[in-house]
């Protein structure tokens, strides 16, 4: 077997220490904003008690254009080298209202295991009644080298199938038929070769620097740029972020909610994906206890 066909549960086995907790894609989902995850994000994997939006103020300059990529540059590799301390877990909830309306909830855990190389961050649903089956998304990240993604989708008999390797390009689809799609959960534009600083500004009384990324190559439907605010202040957090497809249409939005710094960590209770054509959401819920 090559390194390219290990299996991410090899990977598993040689983290540091069991469970710890969630992570989204930079430190830990729940102690770190950087998200959905680096976790869609998001995240960042990408806010403390949603404000009231800031008063209307003089705009500062735009940045030159050769220190806008620098210190866009500088930010994402920060944000790219924030890796987790120690093997995490946490149970959470999918709560999920679709274009009609309807509404369903799934259950949901998150992991984030450490290795020697690298750091895994693992979303698995549960199986819920009149619903799709079971599915299991690993988000493999080391440092220097693109995101692996690696998709399990079960019957609803729970019979496991073979880990799906997912390139970067096929990544702009739903994770469990959510609003959060791969590319969301593993941050992948942060991996864009595309990126600069458009501004520093205020969001959710948060003093922020604002990054535009912009994909190269969009995938039909799915993100051709995306514009997130991150903290200035370290560790990086992420407390909003739009993307727009190719014709620069807004196609979703994504916000944490009750992000509050805590002991020098940012801790997250959940965290809101807004689809603008269908009118849709999904709102990703921790258990904090």
């Amino acid at each position: 077997m090559t390194n390219d066909e290990r299996n991410p549960n090899d990977e598993i086995r040689k983290a540091k220490s069991p469970l710890s907790l969630f992570g989204l894609g930079i430190s830990s989902l729940i102690r770190d904003s950087s998200f959905v995850i680096r976790h869609f994000l998001p995240a960042l994997l990408f806010s403390a008690p949603v404000c009231l939006a800031q008063k209307e103020r003089e705009q500062p300059p735009p940045l030159d254009p050769i220190v806008a990529e620098r210190e866009a540059r500088a930010l994402v590799a920060d944000l790219l080298a924030q890796k987790p301390e120690e093997n995490s877990a946490k149970a959470g909830l999918l709560k999920i209202r679709d274009a009609k309306g309807e509404e369903r909830e799934l259950p949901v855990r998150v992991e984030i295991l450490a290795t020697a190389t690298n750091w895994l961050s693992v979303y698995e649903t549960l199986a819920a009644a009149g619903g799709l089956g079971p599915m299991k998304l690993t988000v493999v990240h080391t440092e220097h080298q693109p995101n692996q993604y690696l998709l399990v989708a079960r019957g609803e008999s729970g019979a496991n199938t073979e880990a799906k390797r997912v390139g970067a390009h096929e990544t702009m689809i739903p994770f469990a038929g959510s609003d959060f799609w791969l590319a969301d959960l593993g941050l992948e534009f942060l991996h864009w070769p595309k990126q600069r600083l458009l501004a520093k500004e205020m969001r959710h009384s948060k003093s922020c620097d604002v990054l535009e990324s912009t994909n190269p190559q969009p995938a039909p439907g799915g993100y051709a740029r995306v514009v997130c605010w991150i903290t200035i202040e370290g560790p990086h957090g992420i407390v909003h972020a739009d993307a727009y497809d190719a014709a620069n249409k807004l196609l979703k939005e994504f916000d944490p909610k009750k992000l509050e710094k805590v002991n020098g960590q940012y801790q997250l209770e959940s965290m809101e994906m807004r689809t603008r054509k269908t009118g849709s959401r999904t709102i990703l819920e921790f258990d904090t206890k």
